[in-house]
């Protein structure tokens, strides 16, 4: 049996990390789970749905080696500090131990993709703006959008590209340190 042991506000800011990847498509069973790997002393979640992708990680109390994809779980009941996870020894199952909730499900059987290869960097080339700043220029958008980088030192313009008024925001870029 593979076990780790990680803090379960950890575990749960993971997975809200990642949750918003996971494909609704029951064609894809890999787009549709959360791919889990525990290496040395770190767990890292991934999801993608065809078009994003998310990934988190974060440092183990304890841990085992294992590579799997866990269906989309939830975390509730009077949770303790720490959430204990298993993998039976036919790697079948995964369970949460979240103190008095104990909660199996079935390991999805299927191959991920190579995730890690898409966030290869290619170029040296990048951007630093405030997030908050991005995130009210995209609530204030209804569909697509285009971002043009208007130098790598001056700023982000973000265009909406579906709409007659031709809205635009431009987001100041911080200097490196």
């Amino acid at each position: 049996m593979k076990k780790i042991i990680i803090k379960t506000l950890k575990l749960k800011e993971m997975l809200n990390n990642v949750k918003n990847a996971v494909s609704k498509d029951e064609r894809r069973p890999a787009f549709g789970g959360i791919l889990l790997e525990a290496t040395g002393k770190r767990l890292t979640m991934t999801a993608c749905d065809g078009y994003k992708l998310f990934t988190s990680s974060c440092e183990l109390l304890e841990g085992s080696n294992f590579s799997i994809i866990s269906p989309v779980f939830n975390i509730f009941g009077d949770l303790k500090e720490n959430t204990i996870i298993e993998i039976d020894n036919e790697e079948e199952f995964i369970t949460f131990d979240f103190g008095n909730v104990k909660i199996s499900y079935k390991i999805i059987k299927d191959n991920f993709i190579e995730w890690r290869k898409l966030l290869e960097r290619k170029e040296e080339f990048s951007i630093r703006f405030n997030p908050k700043f991005l995130k009210q220029a995209l609530t204030n958008t209804n569909g697509a959008i285009e971002m043009f980088f208007a130098g790598d030192r001056d700023a982000v313009i973000i265009k909406e590209i579906e709409k007659e008024n031709n809205q635009k925001y431009i987001l100041p870029i911080a200097k490196p340190k």
